[in-house]
C-alpha cells in the first residue's frame, strides 16, 4: 500500500505539471501536442534541450542552432509541492514506512521519464532575420530535450527531495521546518501566477511565457541579471518589462507562512522565547529553499544561424542567479513570518484559554 502511494504522489505530481504545461501552451498559441507537452516537462525536470532547424529555399547552407537550458520554475516547483505533500503525509511518518513510498515513488518516476524522454521531437515554426533591414525568412525549429540530461535532472531532483524529506523526519522543530519548506516551493507558483495575470492584461500573447517563468524572474530579482541579446531580442518592445507582481509576489507566500506557522502548537519557554525560536528555523529553511530556487530557476537560451562557416547569434537569454541575496531575502521573510506565526498562535492559545474558562467555570483548574 505505502509502495502504491508512492507511485501515486510521482503520477500526480506529474500530472499536475502537465496540466499547467497544457495551459501555458494553449495562452502562447502553441500547439498543444504530446511532443509539446513532453518537452515542457523534460525543461520542468531540468533537462536542457536543442534547437535546430534551416531556413527555407533561398539562403543556401543555413541552418538553424541553439540550446535552451532554462527551467520553468513554477512547473517544476508545482510538481515538487505536490509530489513532497503526498510522500511525506505528514513529519511523523515511520522511516520504514517513508523508505516504502520513496521505492514507489522511484520506480513510477523512471517510468514517467522514459515516456518524455521517448516523445517526438517538437517542431514549430519560427522567423528569423535573413537580410539587412527588415527582411526575416520562416524556418522550421525542431526542440530536442537532451535524454540522458533529462534523465539525470529528474533523478537528481528526485534524490534532493526525497533526502530532504528523511531530513525533516530527524529534525528538531520538525513541524515548522516542513511548513517553512513548503512556503518556499510555493513562492515561484505564486510568482508565475501573478505575473501571468498581470501581463495577461498587457501582452496576452506573453502571458503562457509568463506563467511557466514568472516564478524565474520572481527569484532572480534584485542584484542578478536577465539579459537579453541579437537581432530578435532587438525586435522585441524595448519599454515593456515585467510588471511589479514578481516582487509584491513574494510577500503572498511569506504572508500565508505565518498563518500556517500559527497553527503549529506553541512550544516551551516565554513568548519571546518561543517566537525567537520559530522565526530562527524557518528562517534559517526558507533561506536554503530559496538560495536552491535561484539556482534552480537561472539558466541560458541561444539561437543562431550559421551560413557556410559564419555564425551569427540570433537570440540570447542568460539568467544569472544572486544565491546570497534569495538566501538573505529568504532568511529574513521567513524570520518574520515565524516571529508573526509564533505570535498569533500564542492568541490562538491565549483566547481558547479564555473561551474555555468563561464556558466551564465550575470545572476545577490550574
Amino acid at each position: 500500500m505505502q509502495i502504491l502511494r508512492g507511485a501515486a504522489a510521482a503520477l500526480g505530481a506529474t500530472m499536475a505539471m502537465a496540466v499547467l504545461a497544457v495551459a501555458a501552451l494553449a495562452t502562447a498559441g502553441l500547439p498543444v501536442t504530446w511532443p509539446f507537452v513532453a518537452t515542457v516537462l523534460a525543461a520542468a525536470f531540468g533537462g536542457p534541450a536543442t534547437l535546430t532547424g534551416s531556413l527555407d529555399a533561398g539562403a543556401m547552407g543555413a541552418v538553424l542552432h541553439g540550446t535552451v537550458d532554462i527551467a520553468p520554475l513554477a512547473l517544476s516547483a508545482v510538481g515538487a509541492l505536490i509530489f513532497s505533500v503526498t510522500l511525506q503525509g505528514h513529519v511523523g511518518t515511520p522511516m520504514p514506512v517513508y523508505a516504502r513510498r520513496v521505492l514507489g515513488a522511484a520506480a513510477m518516476l523512471l517510468i514517467v521519464l522514459a515516456a518524455v524522454v521517448a516523445a517526438p521531437d517538437a517542431t514549430m515554426a519560427v522567423t528569423v532575420p535573413a537580410g539587412p533591414a527588415s527582411a526575416s525568412q520562416d524556418a522550421q525549429l525542431v526542440i530536442r530535450p537532451d535524454t540522458g540530461a533529462t534523465l539525470i535532472s529528474g533523478l537528481l531532483g528526485f534524490t534532493v527531495l526525497t533526502g530532504g524529506g528523511a531530513l525533516l523526519t530527524l529534525l528538531p522543530h520538525r513541524r515548522i521546518a516542513a511548513r517553512a519548506a513548503l512556503t518556499g516551493l510555493a513562492t515561484p507558483i505564486a510568482a508565475g501566477v501573478a505575473i501571468a495575470a498581470v501581463v495577461a492584461t498587457q501582452r496576452p500573447s506573453l502571458a503562457g511565457v509568463a506563467l511557466l517563468f514568472g516564478g524565474n524572474a520572481a527569484m532572480l530579482a534584485g542584484p542578478s541579471s536577465i539579459t537579453l541579446g541579437g537581432p530578435l531580442a532587438d525586435r522585441l518592445d524595448p519599454n515593456y518589462q515585467l510588471p511589479d507582481a514578481a516582487a509584491g509576489a513574494l510577500a503572498v507566500p511569506l504572508i500565508l507562512a505565518a498563518f500556517v506557522l500559527a497553527t503549529v502548537p506553541p512550544g516551551d519557554g516565554n513568548r519571546w522565547q518561543r517566537a525567537g525560536r520559530r522565526a530562527l528555523v524557518a528562517g534559517a529553511v526558507l533561506a536554503v529553499v530559496f538560495a536552491a530556487l535561484s539556482l534552480a530557476g537561472a539558466g541560458r537560451l541561444s539561437l543562431g544561424l550559421m551560413v557556410l562557416i559564419l555564425n551569427a547569434e540570433l537570440l540570447t537569454v542568460q539568467l544569472v542567479p544572486a544565491i546570497g541575496w534569495a538566501a538573505l531575502a529568504g532568511a529574513a521573510g521567513g524570520g518574520l513570518a515565524g516571529l508573526l506565526g509564533s505570535l498569533m498562535a500564542d492568541m490562538r492559545r491565549t483566547g481558547g484559554g479564555d473561551r474555555a474558562s468563561h464556558a466551564a467555570p465550575a470545572v476545577g483548574g490550574r
